[in-house]
């Protein structure tokens, strides 16, 4: 069963329809949206207005690096740097070209195109945590 096939129904999940099979394909949730991972690293991401009206997005966060941008907005002139986040890409769901253009960028992706994704940080522990509290040099464990 596929992971996101388990959460709430985002409107956009047929993007993922591309890269589904792939066995390092995973989605998580992410700041209200759903994030896509594959090739051990984060795609994109489908957002939708949030219930509290934190933003009134409806579309996808492509996830890039600033140094691919001008190649992928060339390729793919629906993608403009997000107003807000404006280290990744992003297309509204209303934009005319819209579902043409995310299935070639899904279909880039699937291939590995190497302009998009991005590496997630790995978690920092936090401080004061009960891990981090017994691993500190001269306190004893509990």
């Amino acid at each position: 069963m596929l992971a996101f096939s388990q959460m709430k129904k985002f409107d956009n999940e047929w993007i993922f329809e591309a890269f589904a099979d792939q066995p390092s394909f995973f989605t998580k949730r992410m700041f209200g949206g759903l994030a896509a991972y594959l090739f051990g690293r984060q795609m994109m991401v489908l957002v939708e207005p949030t219930k509290t009206g934190r933003w009134q997005w409806h579309g996808v966060l492509i996830c890039t690096e600033y140094s691919h941008q001008s190649a992928i907005v060339k390729e793919f002139p629906q993608l403009l740097p997000h107003d807000v986040l404006k280290k990744w890409l992003y297309v509204d769901s209303r934009h005319e070209e819209f579902e043409p253009a995310m299935e070639r960028v899904a279909e880039a992706i699937a291939r590995n195109d190497r302009r998009f994704g991005i590496h997630p940080h790995p978690k920092k522990e936090r401080v004061g945590s009960r891990k981090s509290w017994g691993a500190v040099p001269g306190r004893l464990s509990k």
